[in-house]
């Protein structure tokens, strides 16, 4: 059995992932102001307008978070809204879905943390990962399905496909 990995466990990365003020300051110029702020409730004008005074406490902020190896709770919290599927909703249970809103600051916080891990990941992600990865969606997901399923028939293959509608299943599975 190989023990030499468990040396690296104990090292210390805090001191290679420190956020700068700068890097605060930029991502916080480009919000989108007419996005929802989240739970925490600070209006995302503000953060953007006064990017410049806040980018050096938030940095502070950020970097006990990391090198404490600590999320505040309220940055985990979410405001979920109800969002119609259709307009007008004819049924609450069948044409509402949930969507997230996150606390603005937080998914600052994760997206410098993204910055800094997707280029060591992106190596390593297999090719037909779509998910989180800039330039993929779910289209390009469902062009690639649909590229294999074609080339496997076009080579007199076949293709067995299995679709479940989770939802309906843990519908009826409620007491």
């Amino acid at each position: 059995m190989d023990l030499s990995v468990l040396s690296n466990l104990c090292d210390d990365y805090t001191d290679d992932f420190v956020v700068d003020p700068s890097e605060v300051d930029r991502c916080l110029s480009s919000i989108k102001i007419h996005k929802a702020p989240g739970p925490i409730g600070i209006p995302n004008w503000l953060l953007r307008n006064f990017s410049s005074l806040l980018c050096q406490p938030l940095a502070a902020i950020f970097n006990l978070s990391i090198r404490e190896g600590f999320v505040p709770p309220i940055w985990k919290s979410a405001e979920v809204v109800p969002v119609p599927k259709i307009h007008p909703p004819a049924s609450i249970q069948n044409n509402l879905h949930p969507v997230s809103l996150l606390p603005t600051v937080a998914k600052v916080l994760e997206g410098i943390v993204r910055d800094w891990l997707m280029p060591s990941l992106e190596p390593s992600l297999e090719e037909n990962q779509f998910g989180c990865r800039p330039g993929r969606s779910t289209t390009h997901a469902l062009i690639a399905v649909q590229h294999k399923w074609l080339q496997t028939l076009d080579n007199k293959g076949s293709v067995r496909a299995f679709f479940v509608d989770f939802r309906k299943v843990l519908r009826h599975c409620q007491p």
